[in-house]
């Protein structure tokens, strides 16, 4: 699986691949929508909204990070279209935390290997951690 990130300036802006590709598209709030441009290759597109904090802060609650929840919907959207995709896009505000952060998860559990992304990216430490521990735990539930 190819994964590509994106900063949200260069994924609206930019040409989407012509292979088969799903796009996880990851914004601060959910009322602020990336405009990605049409792409008939793109077979699918989540939608998450969490802020780039690893910890709750004054103004950032606990329950507005990424958590379980939102492992949970990234692992079900890449089961539900395992197969009809090639690539995995993904994007954050600035493409350097949340969506690498993502990404090197994804690239952990399918290439074995993250150091591309820890060595180009500042990977959001709690994004990656919590992806992890969701599929550990939903691999040892089958």
């Amino acid at each position: 699986m190819k994964l590509v990130v994106h900063s949200r300036p260069a994924i609206e802006t930019s040409a989407p691949p012509e292979e088969a590709h799903v796009v996880i598209s990851i914004t601060t709030s959910a009322d602020d929508v990336a405009v990605l441009p049409e792409a008939p290759s793109r077979v699918a597109v989540l939608r998450l909204a969490f802020p780039d904090a690893d910890v709750a802060v004054a103004g950032i609650s606990k329950d507005a990070l990424f958590g379980a929840h939102h492992a949970d919907r990234v692992w079900d959207f890449l089961e539900a279209h395992r197969g009809a995709h090639d690539c995995v896009v993904l994007h954050c505000d600035a493409g350097m935390s949340r969506s690498p952060g993502v990404a090197a998860a994804l690239s952990r559990v399918e290439h074995g290997d993250d150091t591309f992304f820890f060595r180009r990216y500042h990977p959001n430490m709690r994004v990656y951690r919590t992806l992890l521990e969701s599929h550990h735990a939903r691999n040892e539930q089958t």
